[in-house]
């Protein structure tokens, strides 16, 4: 009995050791811890609900903010995970309309969305409560989002890089998805389904890219990279019509934005399922060599 006593006194004072050496190590280094911290930011006066992903220290960090596609089933939380852990802040979130966010959804209002994040994060009240380094802002989307991190990059100067997983050109050929009768009755009755986009129809995304293909084409913006580096990741499918939306864009982007693209092509569906780690990898690699000081 003596010796148990003495066992548990004697690990008692190693684990209390322990913490008072874990809480003297904090103090001396100052060093906040990596958290998340919800965020409520507002696009013509309308909520958006986002999460900070913050890295350790105190910064201010680069940041990439993660633009989901269409409705956003696939949110690159993973991705998220993974530059936190190397020193990237990463913010999500939706776009008005979509999944809670309040007023109506439409692919002219995620444009406008993705640039009230980026004057958010370069506010200079958030950029301090959240550790941006506002001179080093990248943005990273999927699908749709791909369009929309590309359309932020090629609209907004300030920011540094563009990353497109499988990305689509919403105005391809200034036709988009509408570019066949096949195709546009696939994309109409699909659009009919995405309850969760408010105020979204198959008859409303006709009608907008109808109206807007010359702007949604980000061909015809494509000068305005000016050099700033993009990696397109492509998945080997026909989800996204490589010849039709993203070679053209490529191209683009090469001769007129005057932008060496990092083009890689792997082989998998839609939402890279089966390659999580290498697109984390080649994310990583591509943002932390390529846009940030």
């Amino acid at each position: 009995m003596k010796i148990t006593a003495l066992l548990i006194i004697s690990m008692t004072y190693m684990m209390l050791g322990t913490a008072v050496s874990a809480a003297s190590g904090n103090k001396v280094n100052n060093q906040p811890p990596a958290s998340v911290v919800e965020l409520t930011i507002l696009s013509q006066q309308q909520r958006m609900p986002g999460l900070a992903y913050l890295a350790r220290g105190h910064g201010p960090h680069p940041t990439a903010v993660l633009l989901h596609g269409y409705p956003g089933n696939e949110k690159n939380l993973d991705v998220a995970q993974d530059l936190r852990r190397q020193g990237w802040n990463t913010v999500f979130f939706h776009y008005r309309g979509a999944w809670g966010a309040e007023g109506e959804f439409s692919f002219l209002n995620a444009e406008q969305d993705v640039q009230a994040v980026i004057q958010y994060l370069q506010a200079q009240e958030n950029a301090r409560k959240l550790r941006v380094d506002p001179a080093q802002i990248s943005l990273i989307g999927h699908s749709m989002g791909g369009h929309m991190a590309l359309a932020g990059l090629l609209d907004n100067p300030s920011v540094r890089c563009a990353v497109s997983y499988d990305g689509a050109n919403l105005g391809a050929g200034n036709k988009g998805f509408l570019s066949s009768p096949e195709s546009a009755s696939l994309w109409m009755d699909y659009s009919d389904t995405l309850f969760m986009l408010s105020g979204w129809s198959g008859a409303k995304m006709q009608q907008e890219v109808l109206q807007h293909a010359a702007h949604l084409n980000l061909v015809n913006r494509a000068s305005q990279a000016k050099g700033r580096p993009i990696m397109m990741i492509v998945a080997d499918t026909d989800v996204i019509p490589i010849d039709e939306h993203i070679t053209p864009l490529r191209n683009a982007l090469n001769n007129d934005g005057a932008t060496n693209v990092s083009y890689h092509l792997l082989s998998d569906d839609h939402s890279f399922s089966n390659t999580r780690p290498r697109l984390s990898d080649l994310t990583y690699e591509f943002i932390d060599g390529n846009c940030r000081d």
